[in-house]
């Protein structure tokens, strides 16, 4: 039996795209006859107290695979970039003494980025372990930090850059979940050939659920975003658009969120004086997919940066999960999916008053939430299952073995 090690900064129980991309990653390779050992910190995003409900831990068999680290000393969710880069460090360094009290030995390490720092220890364990390195390239990390504008220490990025590129050379094999990130890690000196794209998946089980629920009434249209609040997403254009419809009373917004931004995006709804928008706490990922399931329409936005144009979010895949008709103020690989699965209308200009003619478009328009639900749907089971899109990692390692 072939065993591979996973270090990893967010995992189950954890709420975000990570959490979930790396719990089902585990769960696959161990259905297809992996030993895997998860090394991984206390569950803590985006608060520690959040996961003292016994709602978030509804795997129970998990835990026995699972090297949890012990709880920080450096905040770990916090506005100030400072503190975060010391997080990052800390995480590090746990990693690294937790690698090399390790005993056993792996066929396989696995890492994830971003962030960049700790998968300094899985190089580490590359070479104590003899074992093939595998990638996981979720974000261009440490450039979408440059492209959202809020670090810019030239050394620190410098060491950043630095690892990143040392990172992605002694990798055996590069996975990415956006085919926009080939070219870019192609042109860090990778051999196209050992990078394999692997989505955002779903789960059978995730794929039913747009039958089970769905919106109560037609006499108010719910326009909901779920996800992350964070620097790559430009939330503030939302509340702006929740403003200019402050008179469509029966259009309500909803927003559940988590994340750097949260603190200032409800300072920004409150001082705007606004009712009809709402911020919904954070929730395990099926009440999450529930809520989103109850809406009419759902919104997805990223930054206007070139680094963003790569991204594929995550929760456009959730979106179509439940079929749900998507407003995108995105472009580039976002943009072509939505406009290739036919699932959602996108605001070409970027601006307000287009993202607000969209919605009021869908809100006067069953039948087209309708068909762009449906089509959301269908292309979603057709690209986005667990179970067929990870078959190109069991692949790559059993051809490696």
């Amino acid at each position: 039996m072939k065993s591979v090690l996973m270090i990893v900064q967010n995992f189950y129980p954890e709420i975000g795209s990570a959490g979930n991309r790396m719990k089902n990653i585990y769960l696959h390779l161990k259905r297809n006859g992996f030993e895997v050992t998860v090394i991984t910190l206390k569950p803590s995003y985006p608060n520690q107290s959040l996961y003292q409900d016994t709602k978030f831990w509804d795997e129970d068999s998990i835990e026995e695979d699972v090297i949890r680290i012990k709880p920080d000393k450096v905040k770990r969710y916090t506005s100030n970039m400072g503190k975060r880069l010391l997080h990052y460090l800390e995480a590090m360094w746990l990693f690294i003494y937790t690698i090399i009290r390790l005993e056993k030995k792996y066929d396989y390490v696995f890492a994830t980025t971003p962030p960049i720092f700790p998968t300094l220890a899985a190089l580490i364990a590359k070479k104590k372990m003899k074992a093939k390195l595998i990638t996981d390239v979720r974000d261009l990390w440490p450039e979408s930090l440059i492209g959202v504008g809020v670090f810019n220490n030239k050394w620190v990025l410098k060491i950043a850059f630095f690892l990143e590129r040392k990172l992605y050379r002694h990798s055996d094999f590069i996975i990415i979940n956006s085919p926009g990130f080939r070219d870019y890690i192609v042109a860090k000196g990778v051999k196209e050939e050992a990078i394999q794209f692997i989505p955002n998946s779903l789960t059978a089980d995730e794929l039913t659920l747009k039958n089970l629920l769905t919106p109560i009434s037609e006499k108010v249209i719910k326009v909901v975003y779920a996800g992350n609040i964070g620097l790559a997403q430009d939330l503030k254009k939302l509340i702006a658009v929740a403003e200019k419809l402050r008179e469509h009373k029966q259009i309500e917004f909803s927003m559940i969120g988590y994340g750097y931004r949260i603190s200032e995006v409800e300072k920004e709804i409150s001082s705007r004086g606004l009712t009809n928008i709402k911020m919904i706490n954070a929730m395990n990922r099926r009440v999450t997919l529930h809520e989103v399931s109850t809406s009419h329409i759902a919104y997805v936005s990223l930054v206007e940066k070139e680094v963003f144009n790569k991204v594929l979010p995550g929760k456009i895949i959730d979106y179509m999960c439940v079929g749900k008709p998507i407003v995108g103020d995105v472009d580039g690989r976002a943009k072509k999916m939505l406009m290739e699965a036919k699932c959602g209308l996108v605001a070409e200009s970027r601006n307000v008053d287009e993202i607000c003619q969209h919605i009021l478009t869908m809100a006067s328009d069953p039948a087209l939430r309708e068909e762009l639900g449906e089509n959301g749907h269908r292309y979603a089971k057709q690209h986005f299952q667990w179970s067929k899109n990870i078959k190109g990692l069991i692949n790559v390692m059993e051809a490696s073995g």
